[in-house]
């Protein structure tokens, strides 16, 4: 019963969601039948004014044909019993006549006398017109001519006939144009509805593929799809993209967490062992010294690690960039490793834009300089720039950080990092920022993930990082910012 129930729930979902088929058919249906039925009136309706100016014609032709013969005949418009007889005998209903003359009223006609109507003058063209035989509705036409007796009057000659052939021809109409308008409209309804099913079966293509996606997350976008739909496959293709890059960063976080950690972690696990095994006090601390020193490689490693993650994860669009005055920014940011200078024995100065030498950091010359910068991100790199710094040199050595503004319409500012340390040879400057490139004579400790991180912050934020020799002779990094672009909210 619970299944039962969980199926019909999900039919009466599935009826609820929006159907593509549904929504074309009520598009193309619905016109097309009251397009149809339109159409089936207007057949009718243009039929119908045929078949009564086909009885208009014959009625005035009948009339003309009645004035001739009284013409022709010099008759003075009195008719034999004859003559009359044909003229009343209509199989489809009844007919009438009259002859009026304008001196002597009416001379000869039915007994039921065609209500009078202006005819006109002797040659003008029949005049038709309804009215009405006693309560009988009639067609009636009237003509105007000469008396061939009576050289100064005129004999006004009309005939008319029922209604019931013309409303018998109406009838015939509708019984013909209604069956054959419904069944073009039943095959036409049926045209549309096969032809809106065949051509969503184009949709199965891109279903298909979809269906065998497992881990292959490869554009399903090709020359079968239709442009319809071009869109909706190629926003499909681009999170397939966004979800391979995360995938990447995944496998190449844990394939980095795996070659950082795995010699450390083995000697933590070693070291551990030693210690709970010593036999002596000095055993133990030259024990617990080592454990102390990487549990502080693998917190260093593991922080990196992550950080690299963060950097490297796709950005939408320049989002989490906002405008950051450098000017008034970066000597905060230097300001805060002075208490980790002083420890170390480090001299660490900033130079402002517009000054050569090193001054207070507390003070700027009210110049700004503006970029588009994600502020925990840069800090992320500034700080990675520091420590790589502070580690490289020794107690008595110089940091020099200086801000000067962009040399060209390119660029916004220029951030230079330099130390009096060991440095780096030259032929090794081009490998600085690869994931765990250490250079040769690095202190030990380091990760070889701090420039990494900051090649890739830097690229997030359109800069250019080189690497060179300080003039203090150590290492110089060089940041070069471009010019504010409009970030969308």
């Amino acid at each position: 019963m619970i299944s039962r129930r969980n199926g019909l729930g999900a039919s009466a979902a599935l009826r609820r969601q929006p159907s593509l088929r549904r929504r074309l058919l009520a598009f193309l249906l619905i016109p097309t039948l009251v397009l149809m039925v339109l159409d089936t009136a207007f057949v009718y309706f243009v039929a119908l004014r045929y078949a009564n100016q086909i009885h208009d014609r014959d009625l005035a032709i009948s009339t003309v044909g009645l004035a001739q013969a009284l013409q022709q005949g010099r008759s003075d418009g009195r008719l034999t019993p004859e003559a009359r007889r044909l003229l009343e005998y209509n199989p489809n209903g009844r007919s009438f006549f009259s002859v009026r003359s304008a001196h002597h009223g009416v001379i000869s006609g039915s007994g039921a006398h065609i209500a009078r109507s202006d005819a006109g003058s002797p040659g003008d063209a029949p005049r038709l017109y309804d009215t009405a035989v006693g309560t009988l509705p009639v067609r009636a036409a009237s003509v105007t001519i000469a008396s061939p007796v009576d050289p100064g009057d005129s004999l006004i000659v009309s005939m008319a006939e029922s209604l019931y052939d013309r409303q018998q021809q109406a009838r015939e109409i509708l019984l013909i144009t209604i069956p054959t308008e419904s069944l073009l409209i039943v095959i036409l309804l049926g045209l549309v509805w096969q032809g809106v099913k065949f051509g969503l079966r184009i949709l199965d293509v891109p279903i298909r593929r979809l269906a065998m996606r497992e881990r292959n997350l490869e554009p399903i976008s090709g020359p079968d799809i239709p442009i319809e739909i071009l869109p909706m496959t190629r926003t499909i293709d681009g999170l397939f993209e966004r979800v391979r890059s995360l995938v990447a960063i995944q496998e190449r976080f844990v394939a980095d967490a795996a070659h950082q950690l795995r010699t450390p972690l083995a000697g933590l696990a070693m070291h551990v062992e030693r210690a709970t095994s010593a036999r002596s006090a000095d055993d133990m601390q030259a024990a617990l010294a080592q454990i102390q020193m990487l549990t502080t490689r693998v917190t260093r490693s593991a922080t990196q690690l992550l950080a690299l993650a963060r950097a490297q994860a796709p950005q939408e669009g320049g989002s989490g960039l906002s405008p950051l005055d450098l000017a008034q920014w970066l000597p905060a940011i230097v300001a805060l490793r002075i208490p980790e200078s002083l420890q170390a024995g480090v001299d660490l100065g900033y130079e402002r834009p517009g000054h050569d030498t090193t001054g207070d950091e507390d003070v700027d010359d009210g110049t700004a300089i503006m970029i588009n910068a994600e502020r925990n991100a840069l800090q992320e790199l500034f700080d990675n720039l520091m420590d790589n710094a502070l580690n490289n040199v020794s107690r008595g050595g110089t940091i020099t950080v200086s801000l000067r503004a962009g040399a060209n319409a390119g660029e916004a500012a220029r951030v230079a990092i330099e130390d009096d340390g060991p440095g780096v040879p030259d032929d090794t400057l081009g490998r600085l920022g690869e994931r765990f490139f250490r250079a040769p004579g690095a202190p030990d400790g380091g990760s070889g993930l701090g420039l990494a991180i900051v090649r890739r912050i830097a690229d997030l934020h359109g800069a250019d990082v080189r690497f060179g020799r300080a003039a203090l002779g150590g290492l110089r990094v060089e940041l070069r910012f471009p010019h504010m672009r409009m970030v969308m909210a």
